[in-house]
């Protein structure tokens, strides 16, 4: 009985695991972790180290820009790239809301 009930245990943690990882970004800043709510649910980009982030590698991960800026944590963006990204963040926000 008892490796029955663990398995409930574990399915279930892993249920509450697999649905935060699909729901929200992880990200890891040089302030410390965050977690913003990503725009549609999905598994990729479940963690993220943004600490090195240029410009360049905000306009790789558009939906992960656009979930920060949406999220109103623009100092995650970075100073060198916050312009940038928040413009093509803007634009992806605005071609997600029209479908």
């Amino acid at each position: 009985m008892r490796t029955v009930s663990t398995f409930i245990l574990g399915m279930v943690v892993g249920m509450f695991l697999y649905h935060g990882a699909t729901n929200y970004h992880v990200i890891r800043a040089n302030d410390g972790f965050h977690f913003v709510r990503k725009l549609e649910a999905r598994l990729p980009e479940a963690y993220v180290d943004v600490r090195s982030f240029g410009a360049n590698d905000w306009m790789d991960h558009p939906q992960l820009a656009a979930a920060v800026a949406r999220s109103n944590e623009k100092h995650l963006l970075g100073d060198a790239a916050a312009a940038s990204a928040v413009d093509g963040a803007n634009q992806f926000l605005d071609g997600w809301s029209q479908q």
